[in-house]
């Protein structure tokens, strides 16, 4: 079953995805068509679901995350790779496996489906898949961006807790 995703003028002529629906996405019509291929192979490669915690943010999106630090006058940041700036559509999304569930497609422990998706992410970024690869890994969630902005700054692994 495939989901379509529309034309979005001036960005893409629209695509279909096998695993993603434009539904799970906050800003679907901010979301960089070749990157979401990508992503939709990665799925196809675990062979497990994976659940979108976070994609593409607006300005306000931000300022709601960060309103802790807005409102004690501290910086936040202002060039994440999940904010659309310019023409770009964004290249980012923190995602998780879904906890298993019978008929998923998958035996894995959600451990095992943790270390599989970590390992499938790395496989992708050696076969060219994301050039400019962002992993981090927090505590709620895997960040994953090819974003060609923050290139002088990729390929980058961090780990951190989730905001």
């Amino acid at each position: 079953m495939g989901h379509k995703w529309k034309k979005e003028e001036g960005h893409h002529d629209g695509f279909e995805l096998k695993h993603f629906a434009p539904h799970e996405f906050d800003h679907p019509q901010l979301m960089d068509a070749d990157f979401m291929e990508n992503l939709d192979t990665l799925r196809e490669t675990c062979g497990f679901p994976l659940r979108i915690n976070d994609d593409a943010r607006t300005d306000a999106d931000m300022k709601r995350i960060y309103r802790k630090e807005i409102a004690k006058g501290q910086d936040y940041p202002t060039s994440s790779a999940h904010l659309q700036i310019g023409d770009n559509l964004v290249r980012a999304v923190d995602i998780e496996p879904a906890v298993p569930v019978p008929g998923d497609g998958s035996s894995l422990t959600l451990e095992e489906r943790e270390l599989e998706l970590i390992y499938q992410i790395l496989r992708m970024y050696k076969l060219g898949f994301w050039p400019d690869l962002g992993l981090g890994l927090e505590t709620g969630h895997i960040h994953i961006d090819d974003t060609p902005r923050l290139a002088h700054k990729r390929p980058a692994f961090w780990v951190a807790v989730s905001k």
